[in-house]
Order: C-alpha cells, then sequence, then structure tokens
C-alpha cells in the first residue's frame, strides 16, 4: 500500500448527499499531497455514495465502511480502524476546509516544529458563522473549564496516531459527549499544541450543536463527570439542569 499518508481525514456519513460535495470539494482542492479521506457511512439510503464516487477519481478517498451504526461514535471508530495517517482529522460531513493550503500549512509548521511531533493533539482554528467572533481560536481557560465541568476543544483538533495504535477509541455508549469524554481523558490542553491556521468551517445543525438536545446534553455530561470523577460547582449544575429542563 505504500508509504502511509502524513494525515487521515474521517467523515461520517448518513443519507449527506445535499452537503457531502461542498465537503468533498475542499478536500479535492488541497494542495498537500500526503493525505487520505476515509468515509464511515451509516447505511446511507440516499445519493451520499453516488457523491462519493464522483470524487474518488480526484483525489485518495475511499468508502471505509458503509453499514448500519449506532451513531457517530460508533462511524468513528469504523474510520480509526483503517486509518493509515500520522494525524487524523474528523471532518464534519457539512463541513468543509476553508483554503486549499489549509493541510500544507499545517504540514508546514509540522516540519518547521519538529517538537510538535511528539503531541498528542494539534489544534488549529474554527470558522463558526453562528457564533461571535466569526474566528474561534481555543485556548486553555480553567477557570471557565471549572464551571462548565467539561474541557473546551477545537473542532479542527489532530489526533496523534499513536493513540490510537495504543488502542484508545470513543465510548459509543454516548450519543452526543463521547468526544468531550476522550479529549478529557488525555488531558488534551496539557498535551496539546496550537497551529495558528483557519482550518475547517463548522456548520451548526448537527446533534452536538441541536439545542433541541440539551436534555440529552445534559445527562451525558453529568455521567462523563461521574466516570471521570470530576464535578462542577452546584450553582453552575443548577444552571444546566435548568436549561435543561426548560
Amino acid at each position: 500500500m505504500g508509504s502511509a499518508p502524513q494525515f487521515t481525514l474521517i467523515t461520517s456519513t448518513l443519507n449527506s448527499a445535499a452537503t457531502l460535495a461542498r465537503c468533498l470539494e475542499s478536500v479535492a482542492g488541497q494542495t498537500h499531497a500526503s493525505f487520505e479521506h476515509l468515509i464511515a457511512d451509516g447505511a446511507s439510503s440516499d445519493d451520499t455514495l453516488a457523491v462519493v464516487e464522483r470524487y474518488q477519481s480526484r483525489y485518495p478517498l475511499r468508502v471505509a465502511c458503509s453499514q448500519p451504526d449506532t451513531g457517530l461514535y460508533q462511524a468513528w471508530n469504523r474510520g480509526l480502524e483503517q486509518a493509515r495517517g500520522h494525524w487524523i482529522l474528523f471532518l464534519g460531513s457539512d463541513d468543509y476546509l476553508l483554503s486549499p493550503d489549509a493541510l500544507s500549512r499545517i504540514a508546514a509548521a509540522l516540519h518547521s516544529r519538529p517538537s510538535l511531533e511528539t503531541s498528542t493533539f494539534l489544534y488549529a482554528d474554527t470558522e463558526a458563522p453562528h457564533h461571535q467572533p466569526d474566528w474561534l481560536t481555543y485556548r486553555e481557560h480553567r477557570w471557565s473549564h471549572w464551571l462548565r465541568g467539561v474541557t473546551d476543544y477545537p473542532t479542527s483538533v489532530f489526533i496523534s496516531a499513536r493513540l490510537i495504535r495504543q488502542g484508545h477509541r470513543f465510548d459509543e455508549s454516548y450519543r452526543i459527549c463521547a468526544d468531550h469524554k476522550f479529549f478529557a481523558e488525555h488531558d488534551f490542553f496539557r498535551n496539546s499544541a496550537y497551529i495558528p491556521v483557519p482550518l475547517i468551517s463548522f456548520q451548526k445543525g448537527g446533534i452536538s450543536s441541536n439545542d433541541s438536545f440539551e436534555r440529552l446534553h445534559y445527562r451525558e455530561r453529568r455521567r462523563m463527570l461521574h466516570e471521570l470523577g470530576r464535578s462542577r460547582p452546584f450553582f453552575t449544575e443548577w444552571y444546566y439542569w435548568l436549561r435543561a429542563s426548560l
């Protein structure tokens, strides 16, 4: 199969034909050559796989699986089983890379700063049009983590394949918060490095950013904190309970 690519992008899909082309177009246009893109499909009944097929001749894109799954995290884990890259990035089917040189700029940072290779995580900037300001640059704010009980993490995060080779995966018993749990378990900010590159445009509307799932968010975050042996102050616990109850 040749040498391993520098990056693996994993996109989970389920009836994603309406938005997937924009995502794939942004990847197909990358100037960096050393990457692969895996599609973890949940047995779509629309034209999702036909959209994928149209792009397979343009760049290293393949369907890792197309079978029913229990949700996002099982799809991600299935993609991880086939990932060959040194760094792994999850890209939503309705999200997209912001510029043709996005991956090239990450690769250039890795080349110019060899110490980055020892990090467990690398993270860049996310454009989130539904937030103010539009550009989100993530930093560690311990007081915020203490109040919320969870560690903020960026959408534009690369995971070192070393972590995956050690057998670590996302907890498939969660529907929304397994990624929060994964990053908390591996002490994201202590083991990460920031690269100032605008990387992904994040589109609101998925289950993790849908206000109608606020109650599920609350239950899963509370469970996660219990499993990690953590807690948050009573007044913020009350606030999140009240918000989930409305």
